[in-house]
């Protein structure tokens, strides 16, 4: 079954070193556990074409994935400049309601090849701390190995925005509070980001003192003024 799964996943490209299919998955959380995510999952033209050729539509076995998305989720057919395929996006309330909304994904054999480069992923906060932890699945494994070209079919990514101050992974250049992490299908991976929001709460609480005291002093001089 797992096998079967992975093919499809590559929409049986793993013949063809020419074709190219991208996996990449954008988690942005917020202060308050909130946040949201997008998965595209994208084949290059020549596995548009191959598609084609074998009388599907241009975005191949993905239909099934579109046809088959549970309510509450947004989904659509999605070009990155020669790349075609599917975006699939969410938000949540909280960090459960995020684990439930993947488990509704995994609950489905088409939806969950969605989720199939990863093999699990948590969301944790410890005080100020937040964490996202997991790791990749293995995708391409066994004979699949020895086809030529193999490491070229398929590429994926796992990007994190988290707020406040980044603690790991110890990067000098962190733009806009996002960690890429690159998934290769031929290696068990793991990845972890974590981050502390005690200073930007800091930077909230004597924000809302300085206010406090501005108000306070206008107030202040109007009656001072009437007077």
């Amino acid at each position: 079954m797992k096998t079967y799964k992975y093919l499809v996943f590559l929409l049986a490209f793993t013949l063809f070193s020419a074709c190219e299919a991208t996996w990449t998955m954008e988690i942005e959380l917020n202060e308050d556990n909130s946040g949201n995510y997008r998965i595209a999952v994208l084949l290059d033209q020549e596995a548009q074409l191959y598609a084609v050729e074998t009388g599907q539509t241009s975005i191949g076995g993905l239909n099934a994935i579109l046809t088959s998305m549970p309510e509450g989720f947004g989904s659509t057919i999605y070009e990155d400049k020669d790349k075609l395929g599917i975006l699939v996006r969410n938000n949540f309330s909280s960090i459960e309601e995020f684990e439930s909304q993947l488990e509704v994904l995994r609950k489905d054999e088409n939806t969950e090849l969605l989720l199939l480069p990863i093999s699990d992923i948590s969301i944790t906060t410890d005080g100020s701390e937040k964490i996202v932890s997991g790791s990749f699945a293995k995708i391409l494994n066994g004979a699949d190995e020895e086809i030529e070209g193999i490491e070229d079919i398929y590429s994926g990514s796992l990007s994190i925005k988290l707020p406040g101050r980044i603690e790991e992974p110890k990067i000098e250049d962190i733009n806009d509070n996002t960690v890429i992490f690159q998934h290769s299908g031929l290696l068990q991976q793991t990845f972890f980001m974590s981050s502390n929001t005690q200073e930007l709460r800091d930077v909230y609480i004597i924000g809302v003192l300085f206010s406090i005291l501005l108000l306070g002093y206008i107030i202040a001089r109007q009656r001072n003024n009437k007077k």
